[in-house]
């Protein structure tokens, strides 16, 4: 039998919409907090991406995207690119 899970191999991922002249400028942000997060481009041309993350880093990564907002305009969708609303 396999070793349960734990806080640092489960993972969780948001997808957040950009401009797509920005997402070069996010990665590179996201890439200098290694092991924090990765960010996958989904749709380069619609400005979609996903940020994965062991889940032990949720609120970190949403800290570090709301700093990040105050810089570019970017917004947290579902997975096919539609706005999402958090409760």
């Amino acid at each position: 039998m396999g070793q349960p899970a734990s806080k640092y191999t489960e993972t969780g991922s948001r997808y957040y919409k950009l401009a797509n002249r920005d997402i070069v400028y996010l990665k590179s942000i996201l890439e200098a907090y290694e092991g924090l997060n990765t960010m996958s481009a989904i749709d380069g041309k619609r400005g979609l991406i996903r940020v994965s993350f062991p889940l032990c880093f949720a609120g970190d990564v949403e800290a570090l995207m709301q700093e990040i907002a105050k810089e570019i305009e970017i917004a947290e969708v579902t997975k096919e690119g539609e706005p999402c609303s958090k409760p």
